[in-house]
């Protein structure tokens, strides 16, 4: 890879993960500038759904409200005191949006220089539980996305819970460009100012305005683009609900299996995607005849692209990467 390429890794634009590794809770900054030799930079400790804001900073939510901080971990600063949801930073780390529970669902908000407006409005997301493996089909379309588009030109939420699913696009200046909450969207990824998207009729694409088909019939599972632009890894489940790894060439549709009994892809850069492996069912997993997912097998993976080569990896959990997708 080289400095100019976008996603690239380099000194001054290191490519970076929150992660936890195995015998630890904590979550860790990780470089993975060169793979052979990452390292710990920081660690967060116990930090709740941290994300980055750059590769310097990370912000996080708690019951004191959205704050935002140096890798370090201080000086902090509490940018909104409310009970914070979903929350996302525009790529220049400029302004940041958030959900605010309402006695009718959600508001999205929008804070930039000290300003917070409310973009909109959705039905919250509905609350529940899996208690068993065979009980828990929903699993595979729970999903839960408030994010800006690469460019920071455009905002979008997408929740599909136990409640009625919702989306929502929005330009940055408040404008609302689409609102739809009876069509079961769900999984969506911003790639190259893209906006893709689960629902009944497979994956969509959302660009310039139009809606078109991308991969018709595709239930695809928690899709992470690359931070190299032009490819989006996915998850997909067969009849016996085994999880297989798929990546998909954004501009010619080309799709290509990675590996079977892998789930819960995500690009560590935009040459490696870490996994998780699965395991067969045993008695007391209560997976039934026909289980809509498998358990973990407790080991974790890191795929390379450009080898075709895979390696077992002591990253027991990948939160968020630096830089973000292409």
């Amino acid at each position: 890879m080289t400095s100019s390429a976008p996603g690239a890794c380099a000194p001054i634009n290191p490519c970076l993960a929150l992660v936890t590794l195995q015998g630890s809770t904590d979550i860790v900054v990780r470089d993975f500038s060169d793979v052979s030799q990452a390292k710990t930079v920081a660690n967060l400790g116990t930090t709740p759904r941290p994300v980055f804001v750059s590769a310097t900073e990370f912000s996080y939510a708690d019951d004191g409200g959205l704050v935002r901080a140096p890798l370090s971990g201080s000086p902090k600063t509490v940018v909104s005191g409310q009970l914070v949801g979903l929350f996302a930073w525009s790529p220049d780390g400029r302004s940041v949006v958030y959900t605010t529970e309402t006695a009718a669902g959600m508001d999205v908000h929008q804070l930039t220089a000290g300003v917070d407006h409310v973009l909109g409005s959705a039905p919250g997301g509905g609350a529940g539980g899996c208690e068993t493996i065979a009980g828990c089909a929903i699993a595979n379309s729970l999903d839960f996305r408030l994010a800006y588009s690469q460019g920071g030109t455009y905002v979008s939420l997408v929740v599909s819970g136990f409640g009625p699913s919702s989306f929502r696009l929005w330009s940055s200046d408040g404008k609302l460009l689409r609102s739809n909450d009876s069509q079961g969207t769900t999984m969506s990824v911003w790639s190259n100012g893209s906006l893709y998207f689960r629902d009944s009729g497979g994956v969509e694409v959302w660009r310039d305005g139009v809606v078109s088909t991308f991969l018709p019939g595709v239930a695809w599972i928690r899709p992470h683009a690359s931070p190299g632009g032009g490819q989006i890894v996915y998850a997909v489940r067969d009849s016996s609900g085994w999880a297989h790894t798929y990546v998909v060439d954004t501009t010619t549709r080309t799709v290509r299996e990675i590996k079977a009994t892998r789930a819960e892809p995500i690009f560590l850069t935009s040459r490696y995607i870490w996994y998780r492996g699965e395991s067969a069912c045993t008695e007391a997993d209560f997976c039934g005849p026909q289980p809509p997912f498998h358990p973990s097998s407790g080991k974790t993976y890191v795929y390379d692209l450009q080898e075709g080569t895979e390696t077992e990896s002591v990253i027991t959990s990948v939160i968020d990467v630096f830089p973000g997708a292409a």
